[in-house]
């Protein structure tokens, strides 16, 4: 009901629009965060929340990585850099 709320107050343009952006974070998150085990959360994450928290978190936890000197191979403790961006910004899937 909400993506046909969207539609209905805003288009059917913008909605897909906004779709097409949350594809890209996904596949950044699947890129760059994956561990082979966050994969469902990640999904979720996408889909429920707003664009702008989603992007918002993504680079704070690209941000920590950095600051944090994790190696970039080092998946398990890059997902786990990013879940819990998530989860403190309140972005927590059921």
């Amino acid at each position: 009901m909400p993506n046909l709320n969207f539609i209905k107050e805003h288009g059917i343009k913008k909605f897909i629009d906004q779709q097409k952006k949350r594809i890209k974070l996904l596949e950044r998150m699947m890129e760059n965060f994956d561990d082979g085990r966050s994969r469902s959360f990640f999904c979720k994450a996408a889909c429920l929340h707003d664009l702008t928290s989603l992007e918002n978190s993504l680079n704070e936890a690209t941000q920590k990585i950095k600051t944090d000197n994790v190696k970039l191979d080092d998946t398990k403790v890059k997902a786990k850099i990013l879940k819990e961006i998530l989860n403190l910004s309140g972005i927590n899937p059921p």
